[in-house]
């Protein structure tokens, strides 16, 4: 296809250049807030009305558009020409190939101005009209970072169709099956097709960044899936499975929720092909995109931006595309608002929460700045859990106090005050909306999963108003005898010292507690909290209850909860994630 059309190009160019007198005039297309250079008749009316005799349309850019495309370039880590094409089914010849093709012109394709009659090979879009099943569609033409910016760009067909569009566009590789199709190709081109049952990344190397590094980071993938009625049961629940490059992953749908991003960051090998397999017809967006640039280190070094993410790529996320070696963000995407932080190792997390965990949950402690003594000799948690509202009275007491924290802790108060949890104000902070969760590389892998179920699930207690109002009607109606044992617990148990008299800090760590681990296990492991040893020299009766009971009252209420986190988000208990990695 590539030899007959620059065969057919440059005849055309001869002919055309030599025969007949074309005045450069502005095209009935705009982009950014300028005209488009027309360089023939065709593209001056945006159409190929008769191609038998014109298939070809050769737009140049002003120079305030190429100076838009190089701040689109610089900005984003890669530019690209988005055009629309507009055809009509029946004009396309039953017979014969219907070609279509898009390229770019640069600036030696022209001398005093004028386009040559003769243009070197380049990359191209191509595509067959008889094979494209809208007669509506846009495609993404990129250059990569360091390319040179084009003059113009030109458009082939040998059937009758229109440019209705041209902008210029974040640079993207992939495809959009929505109401208009979109296909998006890097610097080496491709060809356009219509069965969307994969994307070829192997051209991102030659768009963004291939590893996380102070200035740039990596792209993101954006997966769009479609409104489905029925989503399963929570132990069969549907899903779509896609293999991405040497790794398999699975996401669960979930209602309301049908747009997931995919850092490449997270993956082993994101600059491969991906190919959609089970319940494929479900994706309409697969699509590589750049990440915002405000999530690189800020000038200090310091990382201040979540990576928005599902829950499930955080634990064997490579920590070697961290942005920084001691702590990575993130933000869960299925609550906006809620940051994840992952540490390095339980020193690093120490500096960041051990002061805040006194300060809000230990008891004895409630309400006050512990000395940095505690901070490094005292245990506070494995994994930590805070809502807007106790973080800003906390930095509100810091600076009423005129207390010293530590270097952890003021990066912590700049990522809060960044990503709007809490709020600077005359008499200290405020909250706004939010919560922060954590955990470290250093627990265990089993422990880590439960420590992210059971912090995430705090997550979600302090910023769904729903959510609380459930947990209060299963911690009012759960049998009195169950909840002195539980509180007892909370009491006494090395490491935990809750304010029992706190009732909001009951019910979420009761939620918790019961939703950290599949609903299949929630008998066995109370059972097993009451037959230990340490629980039997504190609370004798009450762990005996518990056993005879057969833990009953947790079973009821987390099937409670269990069936209201499935019914609103996809989730169960023992699991917060959608996306996961497959064996």
């Amino acid at each position: 296809m590539h030899k007959f059309f620059f065969k057919s190009l440059i005849l055309f160019l001869v002919i055309a250049f030599s025969s007949c007198a074309f005045k450069a005039k502005n095209s009935s297309i705009g982009m950014s807030g300028e005209n488009l250079i027309a360089l023939n008749k065709a593209a001056a009316e945006a159409k190929i009305s008769n191609p038998q005799k014109k298939q070809y349309m050769f737009f140049k850019f002003t120079e305030n558009q190429k100076a838009h495309f190089s701040n689109v370039r610089y900005k984003k880590s890669g530019a690209g020409l988005s055009v629309r094409i507009s055809f009509a089914k029946n004009s396309i010849p039953k017979s014969g190939e219907s070609v279509f093709a898009l390229g770019f012109l640069f600036d030696d394709d022209f001398s005093n101005g004028t386009l040559k009659t003769s243009i070197y090979s380049r990359k191209l879009v191509t595509g067959n009209f008889s094979e494209f099943e809208s007669e509506d569609f846009r495609v993404v033409f990129s250059i990569a970072q360091n390319d040179i910016v084009p003059a113009g760009f030109f458009v082939y067909g040998n059937a009758k169709f229109k440019v209705t569009e041209a902008q210029i566009t974040e640079a993207a590789l992939g495809w959009k099956n929505e109401n208009i199709p979109l296909f998006a190709f890097g610097p080496s081109g491709g060809k356009i097709k219509w069965d969307f049952n994969s994307a070829d990344f192997s051209d991102a190397k030659n768009l963004f960044p291939d590893q996380n590094i102070p200035t740039r980071i990596m792209p993101k993938i954006e997966i769009g899936i479609t409104d489905s009625d029925y989503i399963g049961t929570f132990k069969n629940q549907k899903r779509i499975t896609f293999s991405a490059g040497s790794e398999k992953l699975s996401i669960r749908l979930s209602k309301n929720a049908n747009s997931k991003t995919l850092q490449t960051s997270a993956l082993k090998n994101p600059f491969e092909k991906f190919e959609l397999q089970e319940n494929k017809e479900l994706v309409k967006k697969l699509i590589m995109k750049p990440s915002n640039p405000i999530l690189a280190q800020d000038t200090e070094g310091k990382v201040l931006y979540p990576l928005k993410t599902d829950l499930g790529l955080i634990n064997n996320w490579p920590q070697k595309n961290w942005r920084r070696s001691d702590y990575e963000i993130f933000e869960w995407e299925l609550f906006p608002g809620v940051l994840v932080f992952d540490f390095a190792n339980y020193k690093i997390q120490n500096q960041f929460f051990t002061r805040i965990a006194y300060f809000v949950e230990k008891a004895g402690y409630k309400g006050t700045l512990v000395s940095d003594d505690f901070v490094e000799n005292k245990h506070g948690y494995n994994a930590h859990d805070y809502k807007a509202n106790d973080l800003a009275n906390f930095f509100s007491l810091v600076e009423q106090e005129n207390f010293q924290i530590n270097s952890y802790e003021e990066i912590l108060k700049e990522i809060l005050i960044a990503n709007k949890i809490i709020q600077k104000d005359k008499d200290g902070f405020k909250a706004r909306k939010g919560a922060v969760v954590s955990f470290t590389r250093e627990s265990p892998e089993y422990l880590r999963h439960t420590f992210m179920a059971h912090e995430s699930w705090h997550g979600i207690y302090f910023t769904d108003e729903d959510f609380r109002n459930i947990v209060a009607t299963c911690y009012n109606m759960f049998d009195e005898d169950s909840l002195n044992f539980l509180k007892k617990f909370w009491e006494t148990q090395p490491g935990l010292g809750y304010d029992t008299n706190d009732e909001y800090l009951m019910q979420n760590e009761f939620m918790a507690y019961i939703m950290q681990q599949s609903f299949s296990n929630v008998r066995n492991y109370f059972i097993q909290v009451a037959g230990r040893g340490s629980v039997n020299r504190i609370q004798p009766e009450s762990a005996e209850y518990i056993r005879s009971t057969n833990a009953q009252a947790f079973v009821d209420a987390a099937e409670i909860l269990n069936s209201y986190a499935f019914d609103n988000w996809g989730l169960a208990c023992g699991r917060v994630t959608l996306i996961q990695r497959m064996e």
